[in-house]
């Protein structure tokens, strides 16, 4: 399918007709390489003592990443990305590197997000070799600050060690891109401020295939504990644009659901069509068109339904989240 007819199509199912059976496949797609992480995070669920609980550890296999490829091939989508990303860091996969291959094998263009403590020199060399990607890594401007909600003692130092490699692959390397997250604002700093400052702790003339940003933190389907105003209700559009898959082929609603709350269908062992228009997809939407999230278990807490006042949403996020992508 063309790319822009994709998003026509599943733009007019999700703003103009509210459609719950669609004609569409996914546009975007993540799948999960592992839910084991090497970090606890404050702001991420990992750092929950009862996350771990609720889902089993696991890796995803280089023989159902495949069979999930081939699914995707099969009803020939428009978007040409696809995410390693949902829980867990996805260099703890030793198979990672593989997947990567596999994906550009495909024609595809990878998308995860890492810690970066892995993302040695030599991982961003094998990584540069395989194919285009993108890697998204969280940082922050000072550094005690990134060492008490971000990582351990020692990974402020390694991390940017790791970024500075990553900025300077990316000047002869057009496979590397880069986004460089400032996540302060959690710990109550400045985002402007702070995004100045972090900026100066790398090379100013770098590719425009490195790009730095704000981190818009959200509660992670409850995990955080924010109070959104309920006076604002916004249709999510997750359940119309994207299929989260976790590593053992379990479909959830979007990235925010870490812990597999709701579980749609299973990939491995079924199509992405039927999933896609099953029953449980279908109650879902309709739950959250009738302004129900509550009814969903993964939205139950997610914040995301009452967020539309915020900048995140604007025409550049927008233009990010689906024609760049």
């Amino acid at each position: 399918m063309n790319k822009l007819r994709h998003i026509f199509k599943l733009g007019w199912a999700y703003k103009v007709k509210k459609a719950v059976r669609l004609s569409y496949p996914p546009y975007q797609y993540t799948i999960e390489p592992t839910n084991i992480c090497n970090l606890e995070c404050d702001f991420c669920p990992q750092s929950d003592p009862e996350h771990k609980k609720r889902r089993p550890a696991g890796l995803l296999t280089e023989e159902n990443l495949i069979l999930f490829l081939g699914k995707r091939k099969k009803i020939r989508p428009g978007n040409r990305n696809i995410n390693f990303t949902l829980d867990g860091e996805p260099l703890i996969n030793k198979k990672f590197p593989r997947f990567l291959e596999l994906a550009a094998e495909d024609g595809l263009f990878s998308i995860f997000a890492s810690n970066g403590v892995l993302l040695t020199p030599e991982m961003t060399d094998r990584f540069a070799e395989t194919g285009p990607f993108c890697v998204s890594i969280d940082f922050a401007s000072d550094k005690m600050v990134f060492e008490t909600i971000r990582g351990k003692k020692g990974n402020f130092d390694l991390i940017h060690k790791n970024l500075l490699y990553l900025i300077k692959k990316a000047e002869t390397n057009r496979n590397v891109h880069l986004n460089i997250n400032d996540i302060t604002s959690l710990s109550g700093g400045a985002s402007a401020d702070s995004l100045i400052k972090m900026k100066e702790l790398f090379p100013q003339n770098i590719s425009s295939r490195v790009r730095f940003y704000s981190r818009q933190f959200h509660n992670f389907c409850g995990h955080l504990e924010f109070e959104p105003n309920k006076t604002h209700y916004r249709l999510c559009p997750y359940p119309w644009v994207q299929m989260a898959v976790a590593y053992n082929g379990d479909c959830v609603p979007c990235c925010r659901d870490t812990s597999a709350r709701s579980v749609l269908g299973n990939v491995f062992s079924d199509e992405i069509m039927n999933i896609w228009n099953g029953q449980a997809y279908q109650q879902l939407r309709h739950n959250l068109l009738n302004g129900q999230p509550e009814l969903n278990a993964a939205c139950k807490k997610c914040d995301l339904p009452y967020s539309g006042a915020e900048p995140r949403w604007g025409v550049e996020y927008i233009y990010r989240s689906l024609v760049r992508r």
